[in-house]
């Protein structure tokens, strides 16, 4: 099987990089729910955005933050999603599988209204997966990630993030 794990704009490196299952259904409550008026099909997940694991849907489900709901995100997190998942509900034939990166230099989409990110910080970002200056912190195995690094390309805010 192929995989769209590849370096994006030469800064990205991609040590390891796990298959999950994109989550379909937000939990009741969660900020998803709430946007769409229904809890169905309504899972979407942005490029180069942090996921979490959406245990309520079974094993190596993972989805944004705003899938779940407010009381099950703690800042554990899957890892770094690498290509965009639209709903269900635009695609339903969409194969519903993600590439996660777990580790290596990691490229995270920056929030547009976050302040600026202080480098050698640890990651925090928003229930949209997307790094921010005052969010919540992350861990992964165990390790908080450091954003290392402000990158703009083509109009696009990221931040370059160290993963053990």
């Amino acid at each position: 099987m192929a995989t769209n794990a590849a370096p994006i704009y030469g800064k990205q490196y991609i040590r390891y990089a796990e298959t999950f299952e994109a989550a379909v259904d937000a939990e009741a409550g969660s900020p998803a729910e709430a946007a769409a008026g229904t809890a169905v099909g309504v899972v979407e997940i942005g490029e180069l955005r942090v996921v979490t694991y959406v245990t309520s849907a079974g094993p190596n489900v993972a989805a944004q933050p705003d899938a779940l709901a407010p009381g099950n995100w703690n800042g554990l997190i899957a890892g770094v999603n690498q290509a965009y998942m639209p709903t269900a509900l635009a695609q339903p034939y969409t194969a519903r599988q993600l590439t996660i990166a777990t580790s290596g230099l990691l490229l995270i989409e920056k929030d547009p209204a976050s302040a600026a990110i202080t480098i050698n910080t640890p990651l925090q970002v928003n229930t949209a997966g997307q790094a921010t200056a005052s969010g919540t912190a992350v861990t992964l195995d165990g390790t908080q990630p450091f954003v290392r690094e402000n990158v703009a390309i083509g109009g696009r805010e990221l931040v370059l993030v160290s993963f053990a």
